[in-house]
């Protein structure tokens, strides 16, 4: 069975602004702890103080009004709990004003003062809309301090799944193979952009082979030096942080220019 790849979803404005705080604040934590203040500030600096004509077109679709907005506490609900303790003196106030005021929280608030809104979106534009600027960090991040600032931004964005909880061997394979076997009921950004094709899946081992991504199309046309770094490399960390059974594989990947991103999964706690 495939997804659509072109497939829309519906994104509730709100919830999506508290998820993307919740992931820059993480970021923005972990290269104050590591460069500094004036260092890691300078790299949001230099992010555009203009919206390119993508995002201002994202920005300009219709949009339905939401029925179940955040409130403000809950906005910055993730963002608080990253600064819970300040860090180099930046506390989560001075945090929140600072991340509020750079892409692409600020062109969002420009374009829909309320932050409320449902937008039907492709994968496309959700990664342009609320990656592009993490993406030019991590590339301004490299380009300022090397090949280091690639293993920050990887930590950073790997710090996202601490307190996951473990899932055992036998359910996590049989998430896998409903993922692959069915389109998911309700589409979002991390299923609506991808083609898949189940090759072979049992209570054991699981094929899969990614035969058209948005995540890896975005990243190619617009931020190559990072695609990998952003998009890929978390996966097989992100894996073993939910399950302590279960290993995973990959020999392709499209990002890389192959034919297919393989997706091998395999139980190490049965035989």
């Amino acid at each position: 069975m495939t997804t659509p790849l072109e497939g829309r979803f519906d994104l509730t404005l709100s919830h999506e602004i508290a998820g993307a705080l919740s992931t820059y604040a993480t970021v923005y934590r972990h290269l104050l702890e590591r460069l500094g203040t004036e260092a890691a500030d300078g790299l949001w600096n230099a992010l555009p103080t203009a919206p390119d004509a993508l995002t201002s077109e994202i920005l300009a679709l219709p949009q339905q009004p939401e029925t179940e907005f955040l409130t403000e506490m809950q906005l910055r609900e993730g963002l608080d709990r990253v600064f819970a303790l300040p860090v180099r003196g930046v506390t989560s106030e001075q945090a929140l004003g600072f991340l509020s005021g750079k892409p692409p929280f600020i062109f969002i608030q420009a374009a829909a003062p309320s932050g409320q809104g449902i937008l039907s979106l492709t994968t496309y534009q959700w990664l342009h809309l609320f990656r592009d600027a993490l993406a030019r960090i991590a590339e301004e991040a490299v380009a300022r301090n090397g090949k280091a600032a690639e293993f920050m931004v990887y930590d950073a964005l790997l710090g996202e799944a601490a307190g996951w909880d473990k899932i055992s061997g036998e359910k996590f394979m049989r998430q896998r193979l409903a993922r692959y076997q069915t389109p998911a009921e309700t589409p979002n950004a991390f299923s609506a952009g991808l083609d898949i094709t189940l090759v072979r899946g049992d209570e054991r081992e699981i094929v899969a082979h990614v035969t058209a991504c948005e995540w890896a199309r975005y990243h190619r046309e617009r931020h190559p030096s990072v695609g990998y770094l952003l998009a890929c490399s978390l996966d097989d960390p992100m894996y073993r942080r939910l399950c302590d059974d279960v290993r995973f594989q990959r020999r392709s990947s499209l990002m890389e220019a192959g034919r297919y991103c393989e997706f091998c999964f395999y139980r190490i706690d049965v035989r």
